[in-house]
């Protein structure tokens, strides 16, 4: 989704540089704040996989004294969700005059909703994860917005505004919008302020703030995603990475449709989404995303070409919209169906089954239990409307889990399974047996055993909410 700095007109001073309260937390130490990483050593990260094996490698003690479980990096926005009779025209000088419309008036709050990389802090927030937002948010009725909602489910934010530029204009501090737009025929549009710009948005942030450091630092895992690209430079996303590898924190990293723009984007985008690729633990792609990134059409194969290319890689997650997912590792290749639901809205299912995916890696689960537990929070997030706040609370969840409905098409896994050459042990999740695989090795995984053990983790754990704060 892209982004966009638009404000109220009624907001006429500009914001000043601050940091925001954020939910008590235990004391942090503070860490010492290091350079920028050079662009020219980026590209020597990138290039030198060998010898950069031992530089990766986790410091000892794992993550011990780390008392957020998942930080998000960037992408804080407030959608601002409408009907409209149409969708924004196609030619450029079109698009922003309609949005400069829209802007001119803005719509009640009933219309806002928090975006971006919140819905993935909720979703882990409903399933017991301790979380924290990394970005900055500004000082006008639209930050207030966010941090109200976010400091009420329980989240955390830690602002980015120790390097501002005295030079930059007032909407450069500016909270970043959304316009989310539904037609009558439900088709969504998205319209911003970043479709017209070639700078990111928060273009003054110039290197890693020592608060987002230490943020890091005691965080068991950082997420990022292309969207970020919108925000900050290359080098800041590079050094918000390797600032988790040296603190023995796991990056998770999601590409999203910025990645083909990014593929052939300049050359520091380039190296900054090679580093990531290679340094993150846990990829997660749709099935067209990682074809566009390694120009291999069978998932399971692009899945195995990208946990090759990878430094760190440990998991490669495909998502296969309403036919499942699949999780890639070193020796196997797990495949889980979807569940059977009503559909009503798809935003904010990605993010969701992402927060699914942090809560099986923090826990050790095995994979086809997290890709399991992983679809069912985002088949729970599709059966409501919009994301936001909107998006699946456990007991939802739980709810799918109990009613085992799911999607058995055994030429889905068959095909993709018959059409690897070099597949290692391949586990497909499954309330009935597999017919027509001629591969000795795949295992059957009953799906009511899975989910008695998903149950009976879940059931026992609080959702984290209003009533944690």
């Amino acid at each position: 989704m892209h982004l966009q700095t638009l404000n109220p007109a009624s907001v006429s001073r500009a914001p000043l540089p601050r940091r925001y309260p954020q939910q008590p937390l235990p004391p942090r130490r503070r860490v010492a704040s290091g350079a920028v990483r050079p662009r020219a050593a980026v590209a020597v990260a990138v290039s030198g996989a060998v010898n950069d094996e031992a530089r990766w490698r986790p410091p000892p003690g794992g993550r011990e004294g780390k008392d957020t479980d998942l930080a998000t990096l960037g992408n804080l926005c407030v959608d601002v969700v409408l009907s409209v009779p149409c969708l924004p025209p196609a030619p450029r000088d079109e698009r922003l005059a309609y949005m400069e419309g829209l802007a001119a008036s803005p719509p009640d709050q009933k219309y806002w909703e928090a975006g971006g990389n919140c819905n993935l802090a909720f979703a882990a927030a409903r399933l017991g994860l301790r979380c924290s937002t990394l970005g900055h948010v500004g000082e006008e009725v639209y930050g207030k917005f966010l941090l109200d909602v976010l400091q009420a489910e329980g989240i955390s934010v830690v602002g980015m505004l120790e390097n501002t530029d005295a030079t930059a204009c007032r909407h450069a501090y500016e909270t970043l919008l959304c316009w989310v737009l539904v037609d009558p025929f439900q088709r969504h549009g998205f319209c911003s302020r970043a479709d017209f710009s070639k700078e990111p948005a928060f273009s003054w942030i110039q290197k890693l703030p020592a608060e987002t450091k230490t943020a890091i630092h005691h965080s068991k895992i950082l997420f990022s995603n292309g969207y970020a690209f919108d925000e900050f430079s290359p080098d800041v996303i590079a050094s918000a990475i390797d600032c988790a590898i040296d603190a023995g924190t796991s990056v998770f990293f999601d590409p999203g449709p910025r990645g083909r723009s990014l593929l052939n984007g300049n050359l520091d985008e380039q190296r900054a989404l090679e580093h990531a690729l290679r340094l993150s633990d846990v990829l997660l792609l749709t099935s067209d995303e990682a074809e566009s990134l390694t120009n291999i059409q069978n998932p399971i194969q692009a899945g195995q070409e990208l946990l090759r290319r990878g430094i760190r890689t440990k998991w490669v997650v495909i998502k296969m919209g309403s036919k499942g997912s699949i999780m890639i590792t070193e020796s196997a290749v797990s495949c889980a169906p979807s569940f059977k639901i009503r559909v009503v809205d798809t935003v904010g299912c990605g993010d969701s089954f992402t927060a699914a995916i942090a809560f099986g890696f923090l826990h050790n689960l095995p994979a086809i239990s997290t890709l399991a537990l992983a679809n069912a929070v985002g088949a729970a997030t599709a059966t409501g409307y919009g994301a936001g706040r909107n998006v699946a609370h456990l007991d939802k969840v739980l709810h799918l889990l109990r009613e085992s409905d799911i999607n058995e098409e055994e030429t889905t896994w068959t095909e993709l399974m018959e059409g690897c050459s070099a597949c290692p042990e391949v586990s497909v999740l499954s309330k009935t047996p597999i017919n027509g695989v001629s591969k000795p090795f795949v295992n059957v995984v009953p799906f009511c055993g899975v989910v008695t053990d998903l149950l009976s983790m879940l059931e026992v754990a609080p959702e984290r909410s209003a009533v944690q704060a």
